[in-house]
């Protein structure tokens, strides 16, 4: 199964925006075993790209389409769609009501120009969008079945989950004929996991790994193509199901014991997610106390989606005034050994978990840059601590990788990563 995917609008080829709905796309495809062999930007020339639409119909069997279905003049999607399959543009009675419920919901006006959004290519079917006010559809012409997206990343992203995969998946039967199991690495770069990884796939028959970097992360994909290989007729039976999941489950033990024990996550999740996860596991509670990361490990916390059963306070200490006044960091130890440093950073760490009343904290200080660095303590000079039940940790790093913005990210995992670890090593 072969696909291709049509980025459009102008603020991409004029460079203001980035594709990134086709970076999404094409992994989304590729983890369900379509092949895409090209992504596409075109501006908002509606001849152009009814041109581009009429002669994909001949060399490749899907096509995903994002952008130009909003309600203004330069989204000109439907009208090319129309023009490229030969047929007229129609009030879709489908795409009206969706539209209706979405404003109604919302307590919004729904106005004329809105009501261009339901003027689609007659025979096409609505993708409902409950993200927002542009209805999806798909058409099928010659050997080519077309997916059409809003542009918004949000809204598509959402469409494609829960409308374009599950048509793709039964319109073309590949259900079940690719599987996909990820783990999370943190410390080690893109080259250095290829290195350790290398010959798995003269290993692994019917397998393939695939490497994504989220930084400042490295996430594994191993991707199983297994039914050739199954016994049963039917795939998707239990026993099928089970050989799966056993070939995927050695293939991954082969992966971490090959990662130098940097592996924070065989679940495929975030650091942050996986804390959540660990500390809901085993019943415990966090505080954070933050300087230099400035509330990131806040944030990416609470980010998770039940974080609320675990996480009680989190305190953004910046200045000294506040190390020592709000976390109880003695005086002495800020004259003696400045803000950045261990005892610092393990002082700020107990003095949250004793206001909060946590199981757990984590601390961090350190020089984010350009400036304030010295000969002694350069930017990029972080020192974090971790406390709880038997354990209490403080560690000082090296980190500037020479952005701000990126030093106090790797601050923040690397303080979220030494927790875990601390978590899994005394709890």
């Amino acid at each position: 199964m072969k696909a291709q995917i049509l980025s459009t609008g102008d603020e991409l080829i004029l460079g203001h925006i980035a594709d990134t709905n086709g970076a999404f796309l094409a992994r989304r495809l590729t983890d369900m075993g379509v092949s895409v062999e090209k992504i596409m930007i075109v501006g908002d020339d509606a001849e152009d790209l009814a041109r581009i639409l009429d002669t994909l119909s001949t060399q490749t069997d899907i096509v995903l389409i994002t952008g130009g279905l909003g309600p203004t003049g330069d989204d000109r999607t439907a009208a090319a769609a129309a023009e490229a399959f030969n047929v007229p543009l129609a009030l879709n009675p489908g795409a009206m009501e969706t539209m209706r419920q979405y404003f109604s919901r919302r307590g919004f006006e729904f106005t004329h120009s809105n009501e261009k959004q339901a003027w689609l290519p007659s025979g096409a079917h609505v993708i409902q969008n409950e993200w927002g006010t542009a209805p999806g559809f798909s058409i099928e012409y010659n050997r080519c079945r077309y997916y059409f997206m809003p542009g918004v990343p949000s809204e598509m992203t959402q469409m494609f989950e829960f409308g374009v995969k599950p048509d793709i998946e039964a319109r073309f039967n590949i259900k079940g004929q690719i599987w996909v199991d990820k783990v999370c690495v943190f410390g080690l770069g893109e080259s250095r996991v290829g290195e350790l990884l290398e010959g798995f796939e003269e290993t692994f028959d019917s397998m393939r790994l695939s490497f994504r970097a989220v930084f400042p992360v490295i996430e594994v994909k191993i991707i199983c193509m297994c039914d050739a290989d199954l016994s049963g007729d039917d795939i998707g039976s239990a026993r099928d199901m089970q050989e799966i999941e056993n070939k995927l489950e050695t293939a991954k033990q082969w992966v971490v014991s090959r990662l130098e024990n940097r592996v924070y996550s065989v679940h495929g999740l975030t650091l942050a997610q996986e804390l959540g996860r660990i500390l809901s596991k085993k019943q415990l509670t966090l505080a954070v106390a933050e300087s230099c990361t400035g509330g990131l490990i806040s944030h990416a916390v609470t980010e998770v989606a039940g974080s609320s059963d675990y996480f009680l306070l989190s305190a953004t200490t910046y200045a000294n005034s506040a190390k020592t006044g709000v976390l109880g960091v003695q005086e002495k130890t800020l004259v003696d050994h400045g803000a950045v440093h261990e005892n610092t950073a393990l002082e700020m760490a107990n003095g949250i978990r004793r206001i909060s009343g946590a199981d757990v904290a984590v601390s961090t200080t350190g020089i984010a840059g350009p400036g304030g660095g010295t000969e002694e303590k350069p930017v990029g000079t972080v020192c974090i601590a971790a406390v709880g039940p038997g354990f209490e940790t403080v560690k000082r790093y090296q980190l500037d990788i020479g952005d701000r913005g990126k030093n106090k990210q790797l601050f923040a995992a690397t303080a979220m990563n030494l927790l875990i670890r601390q978590i899994r090593r005394n709890c």
